[in-house]
């Protein structure tokens, strides 16, 4: 692609990622067309969106899009201690249906199209399969139909359907990919408190949590895929719910799965595009490795593309992402072990429940102002003030108990 304006792009998943860089290439007067078969549904993941995502797409405040505003969170570690804190930046958790049919809905305003129909398979119409400067034409089936439309041709085509789409394979067959968690979990109707809650276990490189959405709340558990079996995790994740909430909202809950997908510890090692595609969002890997997080990064990977398509020059994009925020989940890929390590749990926990410097670094991390790169020493600088709080706790604990008693 010489320029932005005049060319047609594909666009295969209609999620965040795909959505955004849709709009973004519709506004820049190119042909684009969204395939994606689901208009609304919701998906397996808290659906929070920290403030560092709120202020880069200021559109998410928007009226039409019910959110809630979460300002308090509850960590409990393996051994059962709880820290509830406040966050300074409030995190904002979505339906992910509302936020899924509110992205295409941009996207069709700005003038794209929006296809309702599963992309079963695509080719380089110009040079055979191998060769992916040519035109690109995409077969696509409505739901129901065993047809399948000819689409295109196309000059660009970007994979957003997911860590589970076939897009990724078909384009990159020989790759490898990045380890893969497993998510589970349910939808639990009436059920949507003030505070997210995050439950940490032994030896799990994962974790249990629970989001509040408007009406209902996220609950879920994930861990590397393999590490333990599904059975397993749903045993952790009744018994914790079992524990808190009423019988009746886990009666009527509604179960989901999902594949997460997880960043390479090589920053260099993550392919993103080839001549004529690229990759963007989950389908990317493109994800927090520790938190899981991924519709930040599907939107801000949307966005970057986006921008090089509409400058005519594609290949900026690797380089955009890579400045943007692959050394850091890089490193925290590579540091996840040391992460979920449980004494570490256990000590940050402790700390969180006892001063307000550990809590208030927490906080930033939720909300993305705190990087992991700089975590440890962060954390360090705070010792001195950390032990006059300890110390200061130590003294007004028993006189504290002897006022009570």
């Amino acid at each position: 692609m010489q320029d932005g304006a005049g060319k047609r792009v594909a666009v295969i998943g209609g999620g965040p990622g795909g959505a955004q860089c849709a709009r973004r290439l519709a506004e820049a007067g190119v042909d684009v067309t969204v395939f994606e078969p689901r208009v609304l549904f919701e998906k397996a993941c808290g659906g929070g969106i920290p403030v560092r995502g709120m202020e880069r797409f200021p559109f998410l405040f928007d009226a039409g899009l019910p959110g809630k505003e979460i300002r308090e969170c509850l960590i409990v570690s393996p051994s059962g201690r709880e820290a509830r804190f406040s966050l300074g930046d409030p995190l904002y958790v979505f339906s992910r249906g509302a936020l899924h049919s509110f992205m295409l809905s941009r996207a069709a305003s700005a003038g794209a199209r929006v296809v309702p129909a599963r992309v079963v398979s695509f080719r380089d119409a110009g040079h055979g399969a191998e060769d992916a400067r040519g035109a690109w034409s995409v077969r696509a089936a409505a739901a129901g139909n065993s047809e399948a439309t000819a689409f295109g041709p196309f000059d660009f085509l970007v994979a957003a359907d997911g860590a589970a789409g076939a897009a990724r394979r078909r384009l990159l067959p020989s790759a490898t990919g990045a380890e893969v968690s497993q998510g589970i979990g349910y939808y639990l109707p009436g059920v949507s408190e003030g505070f997210i809650t995050l439950k940490f276990y032994p030896r799990l490189h994962g974790y249990l949590w629970v989001f509040p959405r408007p009406d209902h709340s996220s609950a879920g558990i994930c861990a590397t895929l393999g590490a333990l079996p599904a059975a397993g995790l749903k045993k952790l994740m009744d018994e914790f719910l079992k524990e808190r909430y009423p019988e009746a909202a886990l009666a009527a809950a509604a179960r989901y799965a999902a594949l997460i997908p997880g960043a390479p510890q090589d920053p260099g090692t993550a392919r993103l595009q080839g001549d004529g595609w690229a990759l963007i969002g989950d389908a990317a890997h493109l994800v927090d490795p520790l938190t899981r997080e991924g519709i930040y990064y599907a939107m801000v990977s949307g966005d970057l593309l986006a921008e090089a398509l509409c400058r005519g020059r594609p290949e900026l994009y690797s380089d955009a992402w890579a400045r943007h925020a692959a050394a850091e989940l890089s490193w925290a890929a590579a540091h996840g072990n040391r992460f979920f390590d449980t004494r570490c749990i256990e000590r940050l926990v402790f700390l969180a429940a006892a001063s307000p410097a550990v809590a208030r670094v927490l906080s930033d991390l939720i909300s993305g102002r705190q990087a992991y790169r700089t975590l440890k020493r962060r954390l360090l600088l705070n010792v001195p003030l950390v032990t006059a709080q300890l110390a200061r706790r130590a003294v007004t604990a028993p006189l504290r108990r002897c006022r009570d008693s």
